[in-house]
């Protein structure tokens, strides 16, 4: 089973290309959109939820550019 999760990634302003375009060589994230500005949207998938949670956690720890990632869905894909 796979978990697969919305998120909008909250950035600084300006910085939201380039957030993009680090996190598209990230494996399990799929760009879905953005404003060109300073926000980004993605799905990811993981094995599990605590998996989505770390990379989230990480992803603002290490990228002082990510002010904040925001669910907007969390499920199962049950392959």
């Amino acid at each position: 089973m796979t978990t697969v999760a919305g998120v909008v990634l909250q950035t600084v302003p300006g910085a939201g290309p380039r957030v993009a375009a680090r996190l598209a060589r990230e494996p399990g994230v799929t760009l879905a959109g953005g404003d060109g500005d300073a926000r980004v949207a993605l799905v990811w998938e993981a094995a599990d939820g605590a998996t989505l949670d770390a990379l989230a956690e990480a992803l603002v720890a290490r990228d002082p550019e990510i002010l904040g990632v925001y669910p907007t869905f969390v499920g199962n894909d049950e392959e």
